[in-house]
């Protein structure tokens, strides 16, 4: 449910973010629990604005306890320089706010427990964001980078497991806290990030392969609209199955296929094009050989 529109993006609130606040409620935490929900809100503000400079359609953004998900009418998932710069945002709205508030503190302007939890959040915000996983921005910056050589495909499921790894971690250490003592805010907030860094993962993983098929699609528009694209070359054998191959598609480079005979010699170059037909058509098992004979 669109709650407002900020900067014309419309904003939807995750149900589990108004738990987060019932539960800091109890624990009488509600003003860190606001203050986290603002600064959480500007850090995904600073990510949507920087895509709309890039030309992107931005058209929500849905806020979790610790963090949000985009959605935009354009692909930028996977592109080098955009999604990076766009991740890199988020922290960089936190680590200008930490600067301001701690200069203040210096001053003597802005003194007490406030900010104290200001600048803690901010800075925890922008450091803990870029750790190497997903759905972190760390991890966005590790997709963008390693999409071109591994696929996005793969590259998105290892760092997604790799997020959902460390919400298990966060979990148990929280937990591990609490049996320490009293169930207070830090183990508290371990636990809740456990759970949403397993959600967001698991919520990353289903949405790879239909992203991927958009991308693809929004690829094969933009070859057509602008009349060329840089390529790059795979070579196979007969048996590889055809997801093996998708799976080292990326977003901007088209991808053309040298199909080998046993002797390694080559048989036939098959596009991009052709391999997705097939795969729709044959299955994803199907071996790219056995494809290469329906389309003689």
């Amino acid at each position: 449910m669109e709650l407002f529109k900020v900067f014309g993006i419309s904003l939807r609130i995750h149900p589990t973010f108004f738990l987060f606040l019932a539960i800091y409620g109890v624990l009488g935490l509600a003003a860190q629990a606001l203050l986290i929900f603002a600064l959480v809100l500007g850090h995904e503000l600073s990510h949507l604005l920087t895509a709309r400079a890039y030309g992107f359609r931005v058209v929500g953004l849905e806020l979790f306890p610790f963090g949000g998900a985009a959605y935009c009418d354009d692909l930028f998932e996977g592109r080098k320089i955009e999604e990076s710069i766009m991740a890199l945002a988020g922290p960089a709205f936190n680590i200008v706010l930490v600067f301001a508030a701690q200069g203040l503190r210096w001053q003597g302007i802005w003194t007490g427990d406030f900010a104290d939890d200001f600048v803690r959040y901010n800075l925890w915000l922008a450091v803990f964001n870029l750790f190497p996983v997903l759905p972190l921005d760390g991890g966005r910056i590790m997709r963008a980078l390693w999409a071109d050589a591994f696929g996005f495909v793969r590259t998105t499921k290892f760092l997604a497991w790799a997020g959902k790894g460390l919400g298990v971690l966060l979990t148990l250490y929280g937990i591990f806290l609490w049996s320490k003592g009293q169930f207070s805010e830090g183990p508290l907030t371990f636990i809740i990030l456990g759970g949403f860094f397993w959600l967001a993962g698991s919520k990353e993983i289903s949405a790879a392969h239909i992203t991927f098929l958009r991308q693809l699609t929004h690829k094969k528009e933009e070859l057509l609209k602008k009349g060329l694209m840089r390529s790059k070359w795979l070579t196979v054998q007969p048996n590889t199955p055809l997801v093996r191959i998708v799976e080292e598609f990326t977003p901007d480079r088209y991808t053309l296929i040298s199909l080998t005979k046993e002797g390694m010699d080559l048989e036939k170059i098959l596009t991009e094009t052709d391999v997705l037909e097939g795969m729709l058509r044959e299955g994803i098992r199907f071996p790219v050989g056995k494809l290469d004979k329906k389309i003689s």
